[in-house]
């Protein structure tokens, strides 16, 4: 059986609880509490906490997976703080759609008896094991990884049934893309356009927005984009908006906006 290789990005999956939660010395440490008969091989291009991703980082992550030998690992294992775990996700599936990779990340450093970590690391493995191409994320439950959201206020990851293909491309570029998030009493006045190369909308649950939000996007000099997770947008609201992509992720449109 070949080796799996684990590249460890951080995350709590890679970090310690004491006063507070901060990265472990050893990032990797998951591999110390995993029973199976599964062997690794580690990489670790960098550590952070993933509210500090960053596309630099992203650039050397695609960097560190395109210099692997593919044909030598079952698959990539890898490990990665969960606050932007479906941004990153969503880039790798898109830049990787034809690997065999999963994204791990945990909700409680892995020394608490409460933490998923292990089970997640565990399930990841088994997944791998079993030969499935394809880009997947591992948290409580294996889903594809351009079609998870962020997760909610109670720590839990969505997932949708996303019909987007990927947009197979492998360059972050350096856009300046705007993800407006639709709320009560938004005001778009102060929004300097013209330092923007695209503007992604999130719309509401029903695929709707403000028609102050439809007004502003009518102005644009840039792409954009409107993103719901329906198939369609049903009320009378939505009238009139152009550039709906529905059936995805905010996560995953801003991969393809941002993919070159």
């Amino acid at each position: 059986m070949k080796k799996i290789l684990v590249v460890a990005l951080g995350g709590t999956i890679g970090s310690i609880w004491g006063n507070k939660i901060t990265p472990d010395k050893n990032p990797l440490k998951v591999l110390d509490y995993y029973k199976g008969n599964a062997e690794f091989e580690c990489v670790s291009p960098f550590v952070c906490l993933s509210e500090n991703m960053t596309r630099e980082l992203w650039w050397r992550l695609i960097d560190c997976l395109n210099g692997i030998d593919w044909e030598k690992y079952e698959g990539i294992i890898i490990l990665h703080g969960s606050d932007t775990l479906a941004y990153t996700s969503a880039i790798i599936a898109n830049a990787f759609w034809d690997k065999n990779i999963v994204l791990v990340a945990a909700d409680k450093p892995i020394e608490c008896s409460d933490s998923n970590g292990i089970k997640n690391f565990e399930a990841a493995v088994e997944h791998l094991l079993s030969h499935k191409d394809g880009v997947y994320v591992s948290y409580n439950g294996i889903k594809k990884g351009d079609c998870v959201t962020s997760a909610d206020v109670n720590d839990e990851f969505k997932y949708i049934k996303s019909t987007i293909p990927p947009a197979k491309k492998k360059k972050v570029s350096d856009k300046n893309v705007l993800i407006i998030k639709p709320f009560v009493g938004i005001n778009l006045k102060s929004i300097n356009t013209d330092l923007l190369d695209g503007v992604i909308f999130e719309m509401y649950h029903s695929a709707t927005v403000p028609k102050e939000i439809i007004e502003f996007s009518s102005k644009l000099n840039c792409p954009y984009i409107f993103v719901t997770h329906k198939k369609s947008a049903d009320y009378e609201s939505a009238i009139g908006i152009k550039n709906i992509v529905f059936e995805c992720t905010v996560e995953n449109a801003y991969a393809h906006m941002i993919l070159e």
